[in-house]
């Protein structure tokens, strides 16, 4: 059974999904693998092909290593007991059949069980505080990984002596050092480790301002136009193309507002328009809107169905109401349900997403003909929501809107 196998039978048992096999992959070409692929190679190199694929040590290998590496991709995983994982199982399945000295004579085990230590420290030290440790860590690790080369590479001449059980290790090292190519081969080994730990270093630090700068920019992008509008353009750039659907309208909009901005300093106004919107917004919000917007005392929230903008509706007259009735102020609010046109509008350097089309003009008219403290609705929006509206409601006289042919009829809701 080849290494992929083993991957692709362990992604479907452990239900990896797309993005959970990339984060398994990265952990495996990152960490956990560097021992697997090192190891297979020695034991290649010294026994052939043939014998590696009918040992069952080495499947045993494998097997220890990708559950390690299930286990290190997840997000909330223990770094300094997770590399600790596939030398354990290892340990505890082989060891049964070798005995405790043979077992720890073999030298590639006691690599394994001292790289896996050595990377399971530093990793614990590096979670403890990332930003402050990663200069000094992240080196290090690379420069371990590197050791962990030159320590195979020593397994391998040291496996060519005809009984290395019994080959004085020391007499090995002092021939293992005294030579000048092997002395370049080791500093130059460490030097690259070096470098690619301080280049890994660059690319940790990058990432993490990459993120940052994202986070930032996609608060600003939902803030601008919505958590709807941001989602749908990840998924699908064409998304947002033109195209007619039916939404609920809501409009509210501070009564005398421009004259009490008149008599009161700027100050004032700002702070009270300020937190107007902060008590509004988390509660239109709460109703789960496609977009909210604020143009001076204005809000204008689109919602997909009537039921969602009339219950943000009354919620909404119930906060403006709190806040506002300190200044002497009321707000008047509307919704209305229809066909719009929906979209991103704008050039190619400013864009935003919102809808337009008679229904939306018709709600904002409805708007301003409504009292301070009262909703109003469409007959449209009564049709839709006929027996299912808990407060009670009476009948208008049908209004002459401005701008409109004819007249529209309109409910008002009563508490």
């Amino acid at each position: 059974m080849s290494t992929i196998s083993i991957l692709g039978q362990l992604n479907r048992s452990l239900g990896l999904s797309k993005s959970g096999m990339t984060d398994f992959l990265a952990e495996f070409l990152g960490n956990s693998g560097h021992f697997l692929i090192l190891k297979s190679l020695s034991d290649i190199t010294l026994d052939g092909w043939q014998s590696y694929f009918s040992s069952p040590a080495e499947y045993l290998l494998i097997f220890a290593m990708c559950i390690q590496t299930a286990y290190l991709s997840r997000a909330n995983a223990s770094r300094i007991f997770g590399n600790l994982i596939g030398v354990s199982i290892y340990t505890l399945v082989d060891l049964p059949y070798d005995g405790l000295i043979a077992f720890f004579q073999e030298p590639s085990h006691t690599v394994f069980w001292i790289f896996s230590i050595s990377i399971s420290l530093l990793e614990g030290i590096y979670c403890f505080d990332p930003i402050k440790m990663e200069r000094w860590i992240i080196p290090l690790k690379s420069i371990f990984r590197m050791l962990m080369l030159l320590s195979f590479y020593s397994v391998v001449r040291l496996s060519e002596s005809q009984n290395y059980f019994n080959f004085n290790r020391w007499l090995f090292f002092q021939e293992l050092t005294g030579k000048r190519s092997h002395l370049f081969l080791m500093g130059g080994m460490l030097v690259v480790g070096l470098l690619l730990g301080i280049r890994q270093l660059q690319v940790t630090v990058q990432e993490r301002q990459l993120k940052q700068t994202n986070s930032l920019l996609n608060r600003l992008a939902r803030w601008g136009m919505g958590n709807y509008a941001v989602n749908a353009f990840i998924a699908d750039r064409n998304g947002l193309s033109f195209e007619e659907r039916e939404r609920a309208i809501l409009f509210m909009d501070i009564r005398g507002f421009t004259s009490w901005c008149e008599q009161n300093q700027p100050q004032v106004v700002a702070e009270a328009l300020n937190q107007y919107y902060q008590q509004i917004e988390p509660v239109a919000v709460s109703f789960n809107p496609l977009r909210i917007s604020f143009t001076a005392d204005e809000v204008m929230a689109i919602y997909r169905t009537p039921e969602q903008a009339v219950s943000a509706a009354l919620a909404m007259q119930n906060v403006a109401k709190v806040v506002l009735s300190p200044y002497g102020l009321g707000a008047g609010c509307a919704v209305h349900y229809g066909s719009v046109i929906e979209g991103l509008f704008g050039g190619d350097d400013v864009r935003t997403y919102t809808v337009i089309g008679d229904v939306v003009n018709t709600a904002k008219r409805l708007e301003s003909s409504t009292a301070a403290g009262d909703i109003t609705i469409s007959d449209a929006v009564y049709k839709r929501l006929h027996g299912q509206i808990s407060v009670k409601t009476r009948s208008d006289l049908a209004l002459k809107l401005k701008g409109k042919m004819q007249s529209v009829k309109t409910w008002v809701l009563l508490e």
